[in-house]
């Protein structure tokens, strides 16, 4: 390794790194603005620059790379004036009223008026107190004003009800651009004109619904002033205001980490978490809007039980009690064989674990299913840049995975090969160099080291006589894999007119058969459990602990944020108060204990993992499935999957446009 000097100290840096870099790694502050991790710089801010000894001027360090013997100063009286004067023509270039810089009070008092009415709020700019150009203008002592403003070009923008768009705030630094083009590879965003009237723009300066922006939001997560924000929250969530929690998105298998920024007992937004596993960050239209069906007036919040033909609320003792009689009364009349449970694989792996015990070991059965598709698991994501090769079958990853479909479009804008085999026109296959309907003919296709990504229904046996694979699926659902290794069975041969009880947990029950008794378990009372003689309201997600297990074969934390709504309870609760009606005492007393005393104890891939080892990035198991949960699944006759879109359209503000879009139609 070679050696670099820095403000009189000698560090050591790899080929290829940057000043900037250097610097970051060893604790040595440079401001920067358009810098992006994981992009190419720009060195549009200029604020990163350094005086090297030998040069002709200052140089951006974000795009200089370091040599050997190279001697840099950070913070010479020279650089210091010319961070300030970069920091004074940003401040001139729009509103950025945030600090008063050398005015008589009366034209500060009219500029903010002036500001007020551009913003359509009495509020100050949405990024006040976590602007980095406000604490750079802080740690500089930029408080002159010398030059005049530049007016500005263009209005708010913000009819949208998830994106809005501030003109007058945006500093061109182009770290939009970067993150919308090379981190999550959409494409949507780009410069547009030149001079005094130069704009970020979308599709040739189209309004954002016509355009290809999918909603991701990556854009306001790097933005590093006001001119990019959520329109629902503007002025909700303050730093100041709101406590976070961490916790693993819902939605599909990639299993994102999130920030949930809390104020007042509800969610008021949703960030990805930087470095963090597996994600990096980025976060899909779903996992950062799709929240709001939390607070919906719609939710279950108490128990009902079928009276004189109708539905009524009751208490839970009520409800178990009865469901506890026509379980006796089932058993014994057609034997525990008639008796099932079907679930659904967004519940944790601690809810897993409590349902299938309780029916094996209480009822007697083991006639729990699940009904999602589990293939090869186990993909790291990192490893598709270094594939020669990328071939995605039968999955429409940007529209099940989109975050992992963000790492298949970088490696092909890194220089893989993607070869999509579908009958569809799916929007992976605008990336694909190659574009079969079926598997015949991809042998030779492939070149050197390939990744295959297929859809977990869809046979893959042809090619198991091809060298150099490396084969993985991507759960639909966040916590597919963790069904299937908590004991819950695939359903392939299910029969719904087998059960004369049947249980649903979070399941669409369309039909009912020759069911004497249907309990369904859920969160909105709708057409879809309307034939229940049971109804139990469900917490979810963010409402108590538990665990998932995603696509990665990563087990991770989910963390109670928020409290359910009514009496609505985690399902690992209803069943324990089930075995506990039937006689079994269970210790375990919350999510925590169940893992740690229990399935940490059965299952030995996940017998070093606790609690604590899951605080952070989680911890990748090496988990094996056997071949008979390893299935290609259909919902059967009489069984349909939950309308998670539809809901996310009913429930949540702003979702409807971007959801048909992405998923054509929502029923």
């Amino acid at each position: 390794m070679s050696t670099i000097q820095i403000n009189g100290h000698t560090y050591e840096f790899e080929a290829g790194e940057t000043i900037l870099e250097v610097a970051r790694r060893n604790g040595i502050y440079i401001p920067t603005l358009c810098y992006l991790k994981d992009t190419t710089p720009t060195g549009a801010c200029r604020m990163c620059i350094v005086d090297v000894e030998g040069g002709r001027g200052p140089v951006a360090s974000c795009s200089t790379p370091a040599s050997a013997k190279m001697e840099v100063h950070t913070n010479t009286k020279r650089i210091l004036a010319a961070r300030k004067q970069i920091i004074e023509f940003l401040f001139i270039s729009g509103n950025h009223n945030c600090a008063i810089r050398g005015v008589y009070p009366q034209e500060w008092t009219d500029y903010q008026q002036d500001v007020k009415e551009y913003d359509k709020a009495e509020d100050i700019c949405v990024a006040y107190g976590q602007c980095e150009l406000q604490a750079l203008a802080y740690r500089y002592q930029v408080t002159e004003r010398t030059l005049d403003r530049i007016p500005t070009q263009y209005p708010l923008e913000e009819e949208n009800s998830l994106i809005g768009r501030d003109f007058s705030r945006c500093i061109l630094c182009g770290k939009c651009v970067q993150a919308c083009n090379n981190i999550q590879v959409n494409n949507a965003i780009s410069y547009g004109y030149r001079g005094n009237i130069a704009k970020i723009v979308v599709k040739g300066d189209l309004d954002l619904p016509v355009s290809d922006c999918v909603y991701c939001g990556e854009c306001i997560e790097v933005c590093p002033v006001g001119a990019l924000f959520e329109t629902k929250n503007r002025y909700d969530s303050r730093k100041w205001e709101v406590e976070h929690i961490r916790t693993t998105c819902y939605y599909c298998g990639v299993g994102c980490q999130l920030d949930l920024h809390i104020k007042d007992g509800k969610i008021v937004k949703v960030k990805g978490i930087e470095n963090s596993e597996p994600n990096q960050r980025r976060l899909c239209y779903k996992g950062r809007f799709g929240y709001d069906f939390l607070n919906s007036p719609k939710r279950l919040t108490q128990p009902k039980i079928r009276k004189n033909g109708s539905l009524v609320e009751s208490s839970w003792d009520e409800a178990l009690d009865l469901i506890i009689s026509k379980l006796k009364d089932i058993k014994q009349k057609h034997g525990a064989n008639s008796i099932g449970c079907v679930v659904s694989p967004k519940n944790t792996n601690e809810d897993h674990f409590q349902t299938q015990k309780f029916f094996k070991s209480v009822i007697a059965t083991d006639n729990v299913f699940h009904f999602e598709s589990v293939a090869q698991i186990g993909i790291a994501y990192p490893e598709l840049a270094k594939a020669a090769s990328i071939v995605i079958v039968g999955s429409d990853i940007t529209r099940e995975n989109p975050v992992a479909a963000t790492y298949v479009k970088q490696a092909v804008k890194s220089g893989a090969k993607l070869i999509v085999v579908d009958t569809r026109d799916t929007q992976i296959s605008k990336f694909a160099a190659v574009h079969l309907n079926n598997l015949e003919g991809l042998e030779k296709e492939i070149d050197g080291e390939t990744i295959i990504i297929h859809d977990p229904a869809y046979d893959i046996s042809g090619l198991k006589n091809i060298t150099k694979l490396e084969t993985h699926s991507l759960n639909k659902q966040n916590n597919t894999l963790g069904a299937a290794v908590m004991g819950i069975k695939a359903g392939v041969d299910f029969d719904i007119s087998k059960y004369k009880f049947l249980y649903s947990m979070g399941v669409s029950v369309t039909e009912r058969s020759s069911q004497e008794f249907l309990v369904v378990q859920d969160l909105f009372a709708d057409e879809s459990n309307e034939n229940a003689d049971v109804l139990l309201p469900a917490a979810v997600w963010v409402e108590y602990d538990g665990t998932y297990i995603s696509s990665d074969n990563r087990v991770n934390r989910i963390r109670k944020a928020v409290d359910p709504p009514g009496s609505a309870k985690p399902t690992w609760w209803i069943v324990k108060e089930l075995a506990k009606r039937m006689g079994q005492s269970w210790d375990a007393e919350d999510s925590q204990s169940i893992w740690e005393q229990e399935i940490i104890t059965k299952y030995p891939s996940l017998s070093s993992i606790d609690y604590d080892s899951l605080n952070n990035d989680g911890v990748v198991a090496d988990i094996k499935l056997d071949s008979q949960s390893i299935q290609p699944l259909i919902y059967p006759a009489g069984i349909g999957q939950a309308n998670y879109n539809k809901y996310l359209c009913e429930q949540s503000d702003g979702l409807e446009e971007i959801t048909t879009r992405m998923f054509d139609e929502v029923e």
